[in-house]
């Protein structure tokens, strides 16, 4: 099942976006129709204690989800220190 519909007014299309806390959540959006998940690692996330992902997590769901056609978008939503801009570069 495909959510992306034409918007006439806009004359653009869109899509669905879903987040996703977990791997079983990353997962359920994809085979439920997600056009794209957004989701935030361990590191640099305001949601600390959230249940975010490691690197092999983020290689392995976005393997999982470009098999499947679903974009995967990462974010990075906390203030970043200049001790800790070169790690973030990296990831």
């Amino acid at each position: 099942m495909n959510w992306t519909i034409f918007n006439e007014n806009m004359d653009k299309f869109t899509e669905l976006l879903a987040p996703a806390g977990s791997s079983e959540a990353f997962k359920a959006a994809v085979e439920n129709g997600a056009d794209a998940v957004y989701m935030g690692l361990s590191n640099f996330s305001a949601r600390h204690y959230a249940n975010n992902f490691d690197q092999n997590e983020l290689e392995k769901l976005t393997d999982y989800a470009h098999g499947r056609g679903v974009k995967v978008f990462l974010t990075m939503n906390t203030l970043i220190m200049d001790e800790e801009m070169e790690s973030a570069l990296k990831m």
